[in-house]
C-alpha cells in the first residue's frame, strides 16, 4: 500500500503514475461524453452570449478538446506551460472563467447562467470523476485530510465522505478540474478554510522539482508539574527543522492548525505518561509477544493504537503525524 502522506508531500513515481492511469481508464469508460458536451458549451456560449468574445470561448474550449483525455494525468511539473498556454486566451478576456454565461433554456423558456468555469467543470463530469478517485485514494491508502491529518476521509463504492480539494483552483484553472494530481483529500474545515485561495502544500511533485517531501514537524512543550510524569502544555507547528518557516507560517495560517491542536495536547502527554511507565522488561516482553524490535520508541508507538513510525504511514489514521513527532522528540531528548 502506497502511504498518503499528510502533512507530507508524495514523490511521483511508476507506481503513483499506475494509480493516475487506473483512475483516467476508469474516467473515460464512466464519462464518454466529455468532448461531445465541452463542444456544445464551446457552441452554445459562443452564440448566446453577446457580451464575451467568441472567439476567446472557442478557442478555450478547442484547446482542452485537444487537451482531454491527457489532462486527467498531467503531471505538476507540466502544470507552467499549460496554464501559460491557457493565459494567452484569458488575456483577451480577462473575466472569461467567472463571468456568468447563458449556457441554455429550459422547455418553459427559463434562462440558465452560471459562471462559465463551472460549466467547464460540468462538462467535464466532475462528480462522476470524484467517486472514481475516491475509491482509488482509498486503496493508495489516503486516510486523512491532507492538510491537518485530523480528519479521516471515508468513502465507500457508492459515495465519497469527504471533499476533493482542488490545489490549483477550479475557477483559475478548469482544465486541471479532474486532473489526478489536482485532487487533494480534504476535510471540509481546510477545504473551507482554503477556499479559493492558492496554497503551498500541493500533495503530488515530481523529483525534478527538488521539493522537500517532509516540510513541517509538531513541536511538543513538554515539562514536569506537579504529577509523576510530564505533561504537554502547547503544540507548536513548525517546519522539518523544528524553526518556524515560511511554509509552516503560511500553512498554519490557511488551516488553522494551532487552533486544531489545542484541544489534542492529552495525545503528547499520554505518550510521555507511557514513555516513562514502560521500562526494559516490558519492552523486551512486547517484542518478543508481537514481532517488533526491541527497543522503546517501538512499544511506546505499539501501545499508542499500533502507531507505525514510518512517516510514509501518516495517512493510516488522524493524528499520527502528532504522534509520530512526539516519538522522535522524546528519542531526541533522551527520554527513549
Amino acid at each position: 500500500m502506497i502511504g498518503g502522506r499528510e502533512m507530507r508531500k508524495i514523490e511521483i513515481d511508476d507506481t503513483i503514475r499506475g494509480y493516475a492511469q487506473d483512475y483516467a481508464s476508469k474516467v473515460k469508460v464512466k464519462c464518454p461524453k466529455v468532448v461531445d458536451d465541452l463542444e456544445k458549451l464551446r457552441n452554445y456560449v459562443a452564440a448566446h452570449n453577446p457580451g464575451i468574445d467568441k472567439t476567446a470561448v472557442t478557442d478555450y474550449i478547442g484547446l482542452l478538446i485537444s487537451d482531454y483525455p491527457a489532462v486527467l494525468t498531467l503531471e505538476p511539473k507540466d502544470w507552467n506551460a499549460y496554464i501559460q498556454k491557457y493565459d494567452v486566451v484569458l488575456q483577451r478576456e480577462p473575466t472569461m472563467l467567472t463571468r456568468k454565461v447563458v449556457y441554455g433554456v429550459s422547455g418553459k423558456g427559463k434562462v440558465h447562467e452560471a459562471p462559465f468555469y463551472e460549466r467547464i467543470i460540468s462538462c467535464l463530469r466532475y462528480e462522476d470523476a470524484r467517486l472514481i478517485l475516491g475509491e482509488i485514494q482509498l486503496q493508495m491508502g489516503l486516510k486523512t485530510c491532507v492538510y491537518c491529518n485530523v480528519i479521516p476521509t471515508i468513502s465507500n463504492d457508492e459515495q465519497v465522505y469527504y471533499q476533493m480539494d482542488h490545489y490549483q483552483p477550479q475557477s483559475k484553472y478548469p482544465f486541471l478540474g479532474t486532473c489526478f494530481y489536482n485532487l487533494q483529500p480534504s476535510c471540509g474545515i481546510c477545504n473551507g478554510h482554503k477556499g479559493k485561495k492558492d496554497s503551498d502544500f500541493g500533495l503530488y511533485v515530481n523529483a525534478d522539482q527538488h521539493k522537500v517531501l517532509s516540510p513541517f514537524r509538531f513541536v511538543p512543550k513538554v515539562s514536569c508539574g506537579i504529577g509523576p510524569y510530564p505533561t504537554c502544555s502547547e503544540i507548536l507547528f513548525k517546519g522539518s527543522g523544528k524553526r518556524v518557516t515560511k511554509e509552516s507560517k503560511v500553512h498554519e495560517k490557511m488551516f488553522h492548525i494551532d487552533s486544531l491542536y489545542a484541544g489534542r495536547i492529552n495525545e503528547v502527554s499520554k505518550l510521555y505518561e507511557n514513555a516513562f511507565k514502560t521500562n526494559d522488561s516490558l519492552v523486551q516482553a512486547m517484542a518478543a509477544s508481537y514481532g517488533f524490535e526491541n527497543t522503546k520508541a517501538n512499544a511506546i508507538a505499539y501501545l499508542s493504537n499500533q502507531l507505525s513510525l514510518n512517516e510514509a504511514d501518516i495517512h493510516k489514521e488522524p493524528l499520527t503525524k502528532l504522534r509520530q513527532d512526539t516519538i522522535k522528540q522524546m528519542k531526541e531528548g533522551g527520554v527513549i
